[in-house]
């Protein structure tokens, strides 16, 4: 561990982890003090205290010890730092149930029920607080990150742009290059050149200092130079990384495994691949679905009945087929807002679209249309949150004009999702239109986290009501 390492987990995680605790053993001593005449397997609560209090540190730790506290960590996302924080605080408990049930044949149920309404919403609020709190240290100039890039090639160039004006890195600033004369004439204007690769070692050696050295060196060409570095980096204690030359690939993020000795570099590795995450996700879609069919739907149905009927003629479901999941066709479900019209598998609706009824028109501004798709969530062909569904014929057109389009297709469809509440929601009028969609499709299946879900989740809701949607008609 370095130096600045060291610094931050003693005034980061440190604070962190005592106020996560302290937050803790105050919700389970409010409990135990709201109910002092309460007992636990004929045991009285006020006799058992300090064991209890033993028990929750023990397991508040365990599961520390199992996620770890990386909210201060420059490259996590805000959301990520908020799910973490839930799911630490609900593994405690978990731990707390389990240990307290063996010990003492019994469950605390209301302090189960207490404790986790008590302290989810406290340590999330908390953690995100800190994460704040960190980066505004970090704008400030404080606890920075002094990097050195050796090589100037585009892979280099691309870096020193994220590190010095990206959104997700903080807290980072770029002594300047160490790379040839030629590579030296496509360095950005704010950029420092230091010297030559053979300059760094003598920069190094007359006690310069950095943080993290990055290094765009092509191994099999400069294995020598190289080499040179990284026992450099090494009996200084700097970090070292390997900046690897990817252009032409898909620029998004990449994971490295291992086959026997040989290195690979896996394309796509994303979160919905994981087990739990499918059930965690499909589970949640199941009893949500379930909850509103069961509940709202059918005064929804009746609503859209009476309207419908006496607006125009037809059925009240309109079905079409769609692009799915690994690119199969199923049905998709709506309440019919247009006439009847041979054109509903080809052409989308536009603003003023001379099919639509006036009910329909209503139905469509309000999204009071896309809830019969609930029924396709109930049956697994949908999600609540996912790249939303397109035309079979739509699918290809535009497998044709827009790069990794098909890649939308490896997580389900849904009702909503991140492109539809980053603006590209509604009429695709041109091509570049449809490749920003895409692109915010791919960034959520790349980015998927509980979380982001209940984001988007959140937003649709803001984003439907009266006067904040433009797009939708």
């Amino acid at each position: 561990m370095t130096y600045q390492s060291s610094r931050e987990v003693l005034y980061f995680k440190v604070p962190v982890f005592i106020v996560d605790l302290i937050l803790h053993l105050l919700a389970l001593a409010w409990w135990l003090n709201t109910l002092p005449d309460a007992t636990l397997n004929g045991l009285r609560l006020e006799e058992m205290e300090w064991g209890m209090y033993a028990l929750m540190t023990l397991s508040f730790s365990v599961s520390i010890s199992i996620f770890g506290l990386r909210l201060h960590e420059r490259k996590i996302q805000i959301a990520s730092v908020i799910y973490r924080s839930l799911l630490q605080t609900s593994t405690t408990y978990i731990i707390f149930t389990i240990v307290v049930a063996v010990l003492y044949k019994a469950v605390p149920r209301h302090l189960l029920a207490d404790g986790i309404a008590t302290t989810l919403p406290l340590i999330a609020v908390w953690h995100y607080v800190a994460n704040k709190i960190v980066r505004l240290v970090r704008k400030t100039g404080h606890n920075t990150r002094f990097v050195v890039i050796i090589g100037g090639a585009e892979n280099a160039v691309s870096l020193f742009r994220e590190l010095s004006y990206g959104q997700v890195f903080t807290g980072y600033k770029v002594k300047g290059f160490f790379c040839n004369d030629e590579e030296a004439r496509n360095l950005p204007e704010d950029a420092e050149r230091l010297g030559t690769v053979e300059d760094f070692f003598p920069w190094i050696e007359a006690d310069n200092s950095a943080d993290e050295i990055y290094c765009s060196l092509p191994p099999a060409s400069h294995a020598k130079e190289v080499n040179a570095i990284i026992k450099v980096c090494n009996d200084r204690f700097i970090d070292f990384c390997f900046v690897p030359a990817l252009e032409g690939y898909p620029r998004h993020q990449m994971t490295i495994s291992q086959i026997g000795s040989v290195n690979l570099i896996r394309l796509r590795e994303e979160p919905l691949n994981n087990a739990f995450a499918r059930v965690f996700k499909r589970s949640f879609d199941f009893i949500v679905s379930l909850v509103f069919l069961c509940t709202i739907y059918p005064f929804v149905i009746l609503f859209v009945w009476i309207g419908t009927t006496i607006s125009s003629p037809g059925p009240l479901y309109f079905k079409q087929k769609r692009t799915g999941y690994n690119g199969k066709s199923f049905n998709i479900y709506k309440f019919r807002s247009m006439k009847v019209n041979a054109d509903a598998d080809k052409l989308q609706a536009t603003k003023d679209d001379p099919r639509k009824t006036k009910f329909g028109d209503f139905l469509r501004r309000s999204s009071i249309d896309e809830l019969p798709q609930f029924i396709n969530v109930l049956k697994g062909e949908m999600s609540i949150v996912g790249p939303r569904p397109h035309m079979e014929h739509h699918t290809d057109v535009y497998s044709e004009l827009v790069d990794n389009y098909m890649v939308r297709h490896l997580a389900k469809p849904g009702i909503t999702g991140w492109a539809q509440v980053s603006g590209c929601r509604g009429e695709t009028k041109t091509v570049d239109e449809m490749r920003d969609r895409v692109e915010h499709d791919i960034w959520y299946i790349e980015n998927w986290t509980p979380m982001l879900d209940i984001e988007i989740i959140f937003r649709t809701i803001w984003q439907v009501l009266p006067g904040h949607d433009k797009q939708a008609y």
